[in-house]
């Protein structure tokens, strides 16, 4: 099986596809590149489109283990192939950029705050670095050890916060457990939040007919790989293993906004 690379790209896109971070009234001519229909490297709904209803009929959400059992019987597993798919929203991005550089000369601008050195999170924001280069998003990275002090996180997230030349900004999560999460986040300059993790956001997110200035990573690419895999998410029983604000939170607020009864599954 091959793994499925669309959540690493996403947050290249979200930067690109979301115009908040540029002030020059130029920049805007851009805008519909990306989330107007029929000019879209992004096939994602808008999230104030859709029209999700108030109340669940009882027979769209209740099932039982016969049910569950008789459907598994008739249905194979389908094998979600991400690596064209991210070629391919990779190859809309660069192009974009490269537009964008020759009609204004700005590229956009990635930074992220690493502190410690856990393995995943290395990785992590490795493929960050090597996806923001072969688009040409310039990158930028602060790598600040496990014993740092809370202010040398805020005062990292300050200097990117005040940049212009920085339109997004990660910091990579988990934190060690001696720095309030939540504090540093809530210091993260709004039309930055590339990964979507601000108060703001994430309640704008959970709000019918609101729409947070970017959505978690993760969570948005999977449901970009199911849309461009030609499932049909309305009416489906999904599972969501896991309930963290990074994944489980998010994926499941946005299953529900797209009419996707859902069950959470504690790990552990």
């Amino acid at each position: 099986m091959k793994k499925i690379k669309v959540q690493n790209l996403s947050v290249l896109w979200q930067i690109w596809s979301r115009k908040s971070f540029v002030t020059s009234s130029t920049l805007r001519t851009f805008s519909t590149s990306l989330i107007h229909p029929g000019n879209s490297i992004l096939m994602s709904p808008s999230l104030v489109s859709l029209d999700c209803p108030d109340l669940w009929t009882s027979g769209s959400v209740q099932s039982d283990q016969s049910s569950l059992q008789k459907y598994s019987s008739k249905h194979a597993a389908q094998i979600l192939d991400g690596k064209a798919i991210a070629e391919e929203i990779r190859s809309g991005i660069a192009l974009e950029v490269k537009r964008m550089k020759e009609s204004i000369g700005q590229v956009p601008g990635l930074a992220v705050i690493l502190v410690g050195q856990q393995r995943d999170s290395l990785t992590y924001v490795r493929n960050k670095k090597i996806g923001s280069e072969e688009v040409g998003i310039t990158f930028l990275m602060t790598m600040l050890p496990d014993n740092c002090t809370e202010n040398e996180v805020c005062n990292a997230l300050q200097s990117y916060n005040e940049n212009p030349s920085v339109h997004g900004i990660i910091l990579q999560l988990p934190l060690p457990q001696h720095l309030d999460e939540g504090k540093i986040l809530g210091l993260l300059t709004l039309e930055k939040d590339v990964d979507g993790f601000h108060p703001v956001n994430i309640g704008n997110l959970a709000m019918l007919g609101r729409e947070p200035l970017f959505i978690p990573c993760t969570p948005q690419g999977c449901i970009e790989l199911l849309i461009r895999s030609g499932i049909d998410i309305k009416g489906k029983k999904a599972v969501v293993v896991g309930r963290s604000n990074i994944v489980g939170l998010p994926t499941s607020l946005l299953l529900q906004l797209l009419e996707c009864p859902i069950w959470c599954a504690r790990i552990g």
